[in-house]
């Protein structure tokens, strides 16, 4: 190892950031080879990038060094290279802006998509090979190709049994498989025509973690009625994989987990923070202060009514909600006092609080500690992450938290939520989900959202009056063709869009859809009837929604509105709660003064959209956009949207170290018995490759010996074989019989039977394989018990005697088994042992039970 002093042109962290910085020198064992990267490809060249390694160079480094017990607390480590062979590459996402980066060169053809999936691989190349490897590309087996044989040589045909010739000795009970098998053991192929055969139960395709994809399956029966212009609509369960099932309820078995928590959001507040959303929070808050606005300046503090003076900013952060109040029962639910005081609850924070973790680095996947930094804290403590902009005003950009930036790069990153109905007419599909996570907020299905306004001339001020009741999030797959449907296809579609659609609503009386081109001021003109009050109450699910202002419809009752997920702005907050954020009810208005306060729908439009703008430039995951463009993060889970190491101190997503092949499969495994399967799919990888016509004669199909045959001196003699009508007459001597209980040899003659009884044993029930309790123990116990002396037994290595000794001279046996007994005397006088315990004096263990 040496300290580096490399320049800033090649590196970003590497000898700027931290340090001191070493560089690692690596070993020369690897495996990599360069014939499987993109670029020597020609269908891919086009389409990959070289990348920078640094990332890898610096996780790599430190992960070796720890593994060899020589880091150092305070010492940047970094590899003076990848192992010969690997290179990292990135590809445009085809229907998002993201990247993905991808390592190539591993002899399978694969690539890994993370730093800690090559980690097990990298350290097994620096043990030099040691063992197995049990990275993800080591692990599975790669399946080959089938290859078709070329026709059986004529010359090969004299050697097999001809069927026509004879028949009888055909078994008719063995497969064609066997036979198939057995063929290719002698050295030739089968006339039958060779395919991949999957196992009974095999799902149609998996996915990177080999569970089973539905959605393929799905699609696949789509393709199977292209030409039904009905199309195809089924559920959406993955009753094999263990992960759905350990939220779901199937059968009566299980929780469902994600339906409890869906309902538990659904009788919430809409200002109530949810499970998974990135917020504003502060650990500390001043005890008998507030959180108001200083309208001579514009900015939040804290402020003393006792005092009646503002007393500084709050030290936010950013901040993951990972757990909500459960004490509802007692505590009843988060509600408007909340929001602005410290409410008496019976329960501690832990249960009638939130906790909410600092949120870590998304483009940093090394250092994921910031998330230890938690605390359970009440409503007041939290804010949407929205209101950064107005927040922040007055503190300098030095004084931020880091996981305030943190938290706004994630602000445009996507991951839709429990996916559970599938619709489709060839060659287009739709699945539907219950939620989504856009940004930093949860929205369900049921929840009011706000809409960006349209493009306005440039000076003219954009207001947001627009709103929409969701009924439905739906992922449209776009344009399927057939190569789509294939198992091993990485992609659903060429295209795809995730929708809502729902009935939308609008303050704007210019904006009802009678009014689309005409004047509301002209005296012609008849003006539309807002909604009614009682509509409003039990349209909208936010409390106090009529306090907005007057709704009207954005577009004809009978039809539903559909909007592309970039037009949400965030859900649409209680009337009530926006006013107490907003400050509009920090003063009482003045004696007869009547005041008509209508919160905005926009408050917050400008951190929103200054937080996407931030987010396409910062996020390192995607490509930068084009000017004025922003850029969408797709991702399959939350965990993988925020880049998280662990929720609770529990390891997610592709840092938990337990989601390994070998985990996976057993996990795999357990479902399958779960499900009812005992034989499971695994046993028919195997075929047996005996051949069916040796050695037990052309054409049986069965092993062993020949019936009628002896096995003489280890030596099989069939009839008519010298010595087999000797061997017959000779009586050979069967074995003794190993009686269950000990006894002596005297006692065993009794249980050999002798001629006369074999003639009856017909007659005789078997009960050998009952075995019953000795009838000695419990008196051993009682005398152990009162301290009275009593002579172990020890078990006896008799002396061997045949049948005819034991019936001829009982007596000398008996006095062979006496003799024995007196030498070992010195054995037998040995007294018990004591067993040392600290619930009596002396060391002995006397409990105290029946026999008291």
């Amino acid at each position: 190892m040496a300290t580096t002093g490399v320049g800033p042109r090649r590196w970003e962290i590497i000898g700027r950031k931290g340090g001191p910085w070493e560089k690692v020198d690596i070993n020369s064992s690897t495996d990599g080879q360069p014939s499987q990267w993109p670029v020597n490809n020609p269908t891919w060249k086009a389409r990959y990038r070289r990348s920078s390694e640094e990332r890898h160079l610096i996780h790599l480094a430190k992960a070796w060094m720890k593994q060899r017990g020589q880091e150092h607390i305070g010492v940047e480590y970094y590899l003076d290279k990848l192992p010969d062979g690997y290179a990292l590459f990135e590809t445009n996402q085809l229907t998002g802006s993201q990247v993905f980066k991808r390592l190539f060169g591993h002899p399978s053809g694969k690539y890994y998509d993370s730093i800690v999936k090559f980690e097990v691989h990298f350290l097994w190349l620096m043990s030099g090979k040691q063992g197995q490897c049990d990275c993800v590309n080591c692990g599975k087996p790669q399946v080959k190709p089938v290859v078709r044989r070329k026709s059986r040589p004529a010359e090969f045909e004299n050697l097999l049994p001809d069927r026509r010739r004879d028949p009888i000795q055909s078994d008719s009970n063995v497969s064609s498989r066997s036979t198939s098998a057995a063929g290719g053991a002698l050295g030739f192929t089968s006339r039958r025509p060779q395919r991949q055969m999957k196992p009974a139960g095999a799902p149609y395709a998996v996915d990177a973690d080999g569970q089973e994809d539905v959605i393929k399956d799905l699609l696949r029966k789509l393709e199977i009625r292209k030409n039904d212009k009905a199309g195809i609509e089924d559920n959406i369960r993955e009753e094999n994989s263990i992960d759905w099932r350990a939220e779901h309820e199937f059968e009566s078995y299980g929780k469902g987990l994600i339906q409890q928590n869906l309902t538990l959001i659904s009788q919430q507040h809409s200002f109530a923070p949810r499970i998974g959303e990135l917020v504003l929070w502060t650990p500390q808050f001043l005890d008998g202060h507030y959180l108001m606005i200083d309208t001579e300046m514009g900015e939040y503090k804290y402020y003393s009514f006792e005092q009646k003076c503002f007393h500084g900013f709050p030290k936010w952060r950013g901040g993951l909600i990972t757990q909500v109040p459960i004490a509802t029962a007692m505590d009843g639910p988060v509600d408007f006092p909340d929001i602005q005081n410290l409410v008496d609850k019976q329960n501690s924070l832990n249960t009638s609080g939130f906790r909410v973790e600092t949120f870590p680095d998304p483009n940093e996947e090394i250092d994921k500690t910031a998330s230890k930094q938690y605390r359970y804290v009440p409503l007041r403590n939290i804010r949407p992450l929205s209101h950064w902009q107005i927040l922040l005003r007055g503190i300098p950009r030095a004084e931020w938290h880091p996981s305030i930036e943190y938290a706004l790069t994630c602000i445009t990153s996507l991951s839709l939520y429990e996916k559970f109905w599938f619709k489709g007419e060839w060659p287009n599909g739709m699945i539907f989900f219950k939620g989504l996570y856009i940004g930093s907020e949860f929205i369900m299905a049921g929840d009011a959202v706000r809409l960006t306004p349209a493009k306005t001339p440039a000076g003219k001020v954009r207001r947001c009056t627009d709103v929409m009741v969701v009924e439905s999030i739906r992922l449209r797959l776009l344009d399927i063709r057939p190569e789509d449907v294939l198992p091993d296809t990485p992609l659903l579609a060429p295209a795809s869009s995730i929708i809502f659609v729902g009935r939308a609503f609008t303050l704007d009386i210019r904006r009802h859809y009678q009014m689309q081109g005409r004047d509301p001021d002209a005296a012609q003109t008849v003006l539309p009837s807002p909604l009614p009050d009682e509509e409003v109450k039990t349209t909208f699910r936010p409390v106090g929604t009529g306090g907005y202002g007057s709704w009207y419809n954005l577009h004809d009752p009978e039809k539903k509105y559909v909007v592309s997920y970039d037009r949400v702005l965030g859900r649409l907050y209680e009337a009530g709660a926006v006013r107490l954020w907003t400050g509009q009810l920090q003063f009482k208005p003045k004696v007869g003064e009547k005041v008509e306060l209508r919160p905005e729908l926009d408050f917050d439009m400008g951190g929103i959209e200054g937080g996407r703008r931030y987010a396409s430039q910062t996020d390192e995951r995607m490509e930068e956009p084009e000017e004025g463009q922003l850029g969408w993060f797709w991702a399959d889970t939350r965990a993988e949207a925020l880049d998280i190491q662990t929720i609770n101190g529990i390891e997610v997503g592709k840092y938990h170290g337990v989601r390994d092949p070998r985990t996976l499969e057993q996990w795999r495994e357990y479902m399958k018995l779960i499900n009812g399967h005992t034989a499971t799919p695994d046993l028919f990888k195997y075929t047996s490759s005996f051949p069916s016509d040796f050695p037990s004669g052309p054409g049986t199909g069965k092993r062993g010996r020949k019936p009628g045959s002896k096995l003489i001196n280890g030596k099989v003699v069939m009839p008519g074989d010298p010595g087999y009508e000797e061997a017959g007459n000779k009586t050979l001597a069967e074995p003794h019989s190993t009686p269950r209980h000990k006894t002596s040899q005297l006692a065993g003659a009794a249980l050999v039977s002798t001629d006369e009884e074999d003639e009856d044993e017909e007659d005789v029930v078997e009960d050998s394989a009952q075995v019953f309790p000795s009838v000695e123990r419990p008196s051993m116990h009682e005398a152990m018990r009162r301290g009275s002396p009593i002579r172990q037994q020890k078990k006896v290595h008799a002396r061997v005697h045949s049948k005819a000794q034991i019936m001829g001279n009982p007596d000398d046996i008996e006095d062979d088994i006496n003799n024995d007994e007196e030498d070992d005397a010195w054995y037998l006088d040995i007294p018990p042992v004591r067993g040392g315990t600290e619930e009596s004096e002396g060391g002995d263990y006397r409990p105290v039970g029946d026999y008291d």
